[in-house]
């Protein structure tokens, strides 16, 4: 009787530790999301690797060396993405065996890249998820990091002040600028009904066209020059990087402490001030937030002109942190991409800054993946992994299902993108 009676909690606290494992929260969510999408990435470098493919025509003859050199690929690869993004375990033994700058600046190499492809995307999905949380969803992004480049870039390179003053101006310069042109689509939207998903996405067209002719113009181009690339933005006007006296190739810059201020900002404006209770409470409840007295055209104009504003700080960012021209591809997918970062992070401040941070690492890693395994394994094959996981991150029903995890109806109820603005 007695081993019956102490067997009996111990099951019982090992039911209780098995259900409180396979209950659905968002962490295991994420993590589960993440392996789905590295499996799937493993059969894509399997099914694309001509090696690998024709390894298993000697599966039947040869099974372990089959799965051997598919695991040790599959492996190899992850671990190039891990090392170039992250952690390069051959630089930091290199390091301590021989403290110099040089092994200094390889060790900082990988989180420096994640860091710097981060921070724009930090910026900019911060913007569009207070537009997603109020339920107005800002496809313009792209357009609106262009428009604050362009004005940064003005600012950058007709102006030589002190260091502090012209990083100043650029960044207010850039943020006004796009929250104008956000507000053309909020303006439109609050007066007019006009979606604002068609007026953003147009906007993305008319500032690349503009962009293109600004480039080939006397106000944008170098003298006697017309390369498609701007005149650089002055000394003064760059953003300063954190290890320029270890490498040149570190550019991880002040920007990243910028955008990480940004996240403080979001958490504030959302938690504690009455504009961003009033932006919660449309998106939330449209009817019972009008009820309530809410303006709400002057609720959409807001929405916009901030999402637009933290668009247009990306692009001055990437612009004064970076690249210190621009050129006719200038932002590249920042703008779009941003959408999916917000949607990763659940249009949380917290949660859009590490989706930034994967997003950046994936950039970073997929590019040491091509380069350093030798079956050239394709960067696209990261992006998938990009893909599947932010897939899965958006319908958080289908991991439950898949993996039999229990739920209280938060996940399996989320009908409608408004659960994510919750």
């Amino acid at each position: 009787m007695s081993d019956v009676a102490t067997e009996t909690p111990r099951s019982s606290q090992l039911l209780k530790i098995a259900l409180r494992v396979r209950r659905a929260n968002m962490a295991l969510v994420l993590a589960l999301a993440l392996f789905v999408g590295l499996t799937i990435g493993a059969v894509m470098i399997i099914v694309t690797t001509p090696a690998l493919v024709h390894s298993w025509s000697t599966f039947f003859s040869h099974p372990g060396a089959t799965i051997s050199q598919n695991f040790n690929t599959v492996w190899f690869a992850y671990e190039q993405i891990f090392q170039g993004s992250l952690f390069n375990f051959h630089a930091m033994r290199l390091l301590i065996d021989h403290p110099d700058k040089a092994n200094l600046a390889s060790a900082l190499g990988p989180i420096s890249l994640t860091l710097q492809d981060a921070t724009p995307l930090i910026v900019a999905g911060l913007g569009l998820a207070i537009g997603f949380r109020s339920n107005l969803f800002d496809i313009g992004g792209q357009g609106q990091v262009i428009v604050g480049g362009l004005v940064a870039g003005l600012i950058g390179f007709s102006l030589n002040l002190t260091p502090i003053l012209q990083v100043s101006l650029e960044l207010v310069g850039a943020m006004i600028a796009g929250a104008l042109l956000a507000s053309l689509a909020g303006v439109l939207k609050a007066y007019t009904g006009a979606h604002e998903v068609i007026v953003t996405m147009m906007c993305n067209y008319i500032m690349l066209l503009l962009l293109g002719y600004l480039l080939i113009t006397n106000l944008f181009a170098r003298p006697g020059v017309r390369d498609g690339a701007s005149k650089a933005v002055t000394p003064t006007g760059q953003l300063p990087y954190f290890f320029s006296h270890l490498s040149s190739g570190l550019l991880v810059n002040v920007g990243f402490l910028i955008a990480l201020a940004m996240v403080f900002v979001v958490q504030w404006f959302f938690q504690r001030s009455k504009t961003g209770f009033e932006l919660l409470m449309v998106g939330q409840n449209g009817e019972a937030a009008r009820t309530a007295g809410i303006n709400a055209k002057r609720t959409t104009i807001i929405t916009l002109c901030l999402a637009g504003a933290f668009c247009g700080l990306a692009g001055m960012l990437e612009l004064t942190g970076v690249d210190h021209f621009l050129s006719p591809n200038f932002g590249g997918s920042y703008g779009f991409d941003a959408i999916t970062v917000a949607l990763l992070g659940r249009n949380r401040p917290w949660g859009v800054f590490f989706g930034a941070i994967f997003f950046g690492a994936m950039y970073a890693g997929g590019e040491a993946m091509q380069a350093f395994t030798p079956t050239n394994i394709q960067y696209s094959l990261a992006q998938v992994i990009q893909a599947v996981v932010v897939f899965c991150v958006a319908t958080p029903a289908l991991i439950v299902e898949i993996f039999r995890l229990t739920d209280n109806g938060r996940f399996r109820s989320s009908g409608s993108s408004g659960s994510w603005t919750k």
